[in-house]
């Protein structure tokens, strides 16, 4: 009897290990807020990974396609459910994450004879007014950090801390075809920053040149939560032509 609390943190360390080793290598995603409301972009071989679940609200994930699937058709039916119990006011970031998603991702971690969730979650919410906007990161055991003005999912926990450095830097109230150019460059930091075997943080050249030749194979996706769109709902997709324009003037990047 004695022995059975070990061999349980023993299993929750080892889940966290294979998780981190299944996660490691995953294309990072980035939010920032913009001039006109929120952004959010990262690369993909083939699905998607950015989504709406409600009005003023976005997903975000890196991990397994199958559980990302899983975990954003749980939230947009927490949400709906949310809305038309309560009201459209009554779906908040807050409440999505702290009695949703978190639980949902922190049981299926805790307990060991099920598999858990092999994914990291990005949310973020949109405030009409401006000044408000919000992010927050879910981790694969359900512990979540909210954050405003920007966020990342990264590898590692330095890949995260230097593209919100990043971010930060490039300012909040950039033009969108700005705010897509300091994106993508803080991407490719995090990215090249996960790679490196040294440790060492590349410079801002190094990056670019990174950005020139490294998106092969991959397709860059952006989505905004924007501020000004007379609709009800206000995610949409950046088409590509528009990630085009933009990403070309800004790092010399050709999104394929």
């Amino acid at each position: 009897m004695l022995e059975e609390p070990y061999r349980w943190v023993e299993a929750i360390n080892n889940r966290r290990d294979y998780l981190q080793d299944q996660l490691a290598g995953g294309s990072p995603v980035v939010g920032t807020t913009y001039a006109g409301g929120v952004l959010l972009l990262t690369t993909t071989p083939g699905p998607r990974k950015l989504f709406e679940v409600y009005n003023e609200m976005a997903f975000a994930a890196v991990g397994h396609p199958a559980d990302i699937e899983k975990l954003r058709k749980a939230v947009i039916d927490i949400a709906h459910i949310e809305g038309f119990n309560l009201s459209a006011a009554d779906v908040t970031l807050q409440r999505l994450v702290s009695f949703g998603l978190g639980p949902l991702m922190k049981a299926a971690f805790d307990e060991i004879f099920r598999s858990p969730f092999i994914a990291r979650v990005m949310m973020a919410e949109l405030d009409p007014g401006g000044g408000g906007d919000a992010f927050c990161t879910i981790d694969a055991d359900g512990s979540f950090a909210q954050s405003g003005r920007a966020a990342a999912l990264g590898g590692s926990e330095e890949s995260v801390s230097v593209m919100v450095d990043k971010l930060r830097e490039s300012g909040h109230d950039l033009p969108l075809e700005q705010a897509l150019g300091a994106a993508l460059e803080a991407w490719g930091l995090g990215r090249l920053t996960l790679d490196a075997e040294d440790g060492e943080s590349p410079g801002d050249e190094a990056v670019r040149e990174f950005l020139r030749g490294g998106l092969e194979g991959f397709k860059v996706e952006a989505a905004v939560l924007d501020r000004d769109r007379a609709a009800k709902s206000k995610f949409s997709l950046l088409a590509a032509d528009d990630l085009a324009a933009s990403l070309s003037a800004h790092v010399g990047a050709e999104p394929p």
